[in-house]
């Protein structure tokens, strides 16, 4: 029986490889021994795991937001082991964004209806739909404000796959691969959403905030972020720029409105 289990601690309980040191070659997972099923195991692989992800995680932010497309070079050229994935950033941002709203402003009805303008046409287009409704005011409040808190970052990724084919049709004839302009794509888009964030922040300093937030800083980053991912030459990435980022404002207009619309129609 010790034979036996002595043989069994020498393959690897993940992928089953042999393991020859303290990881696995393979999958590089640690060696554990049968018998260590204790609470203090349990607790070391938790927080080895948490801080290797932390690591990763806060030296990608860092890099996201001062070296605007140096995470996307390094990922297009294999070199991404030390940064989370892109998907995983985007996700995270995605699921940062959505606790903020819900914490700070679950009531979205209250701030397009109640609070906005008469002649807001966003506000008379949630009317209507409200008008229409079979529901009592309230329950249609509430479904409004679960449409709209629940899909406002899955909308967004129609709007990231226009971008994403916008760029593939600019760059068609240089022959990227169009996985790369996914992963441009969800690492700025990961920004966008900081941005957004950022702009929820200071709402209260009027509309500007918005503005400055969503469309100048963004279109910014866009500029230096096409520079080092795509082109060797400033006036190239200029040119680039230009129709990227009125790509972009015309997209993420039709997110934000968009949200505002759809979940009114879905909660109707």
């Amino acid at each position: 029986m010790e034979n036996t289990e002595n043989s069994i601690e020498h393959i690897c309980q993940n992928c089953g490889s042999d393991i020859n040191g303290k990881y696995c070659s393979n999958c590089g997972q640690k060696k554990a021994s049968l018998h260590d099923r204790s609470i203090k195991s349990l607790l070391e692989h938790f927080f080895e795991e948490l801080f290797t992800w932390d690591s990763r995680f806060f030296r990608s932010i860092k890099y996201l937001f001062t070296r605007p497309g140096f995470l996307t070079h390094e990922y297009v050229s294999s070199r991404y082991q030390s940064y989370i994935s892109p998907v995983k950033m985007f996700l995270f941002t995605s699921f940062v964004l959505f606790l903020i709203m819900i914490k700070s402003d679950p009531d979205q009805y209250k701030a397009l209806v109640t609070e906005s303008d008469a002649d807001d046409f966003m506000r008379e287009f949630i009317l209507e739909q409200q008008s229409k409704s079979t529901d009592s005011q309230e329950l249609f409040i509430e479904n409004y404000n679960d449409q709209f808190n629940d899909n406002i970052t899955l909308y967004i990724f129609v709007i990231m796959f226009l971008f994403s084919v916008l760029l593939k049709i600019v760059y068609l004839p240089k022959h990227y691969y169009y996985a790369e302009h996914i992963v441009f794509t969800l690492h700025f888009f990961t920004f966008v959403l900081w941005c957004f964030l950022a702009g929820v922040a200071f709402q209260d300093l009027g509309d500007f905030s918005i503005f400055f937030f969503m469309f100048f800083v963004p279109a910014v980053y866009l500029l230096f972020a096409i520079k080092r991912v795509y082109h060797r030459t400033l006036w190239k990435a200029v040119l680039v720029t230009v129709f990227m980022t009125l790509s972009y404002w015309v997209l993420v207009t039709i997110w934000m409105i968009g949200t505002v619309l759809v979940s009114a129609i879905r909660a109707a």
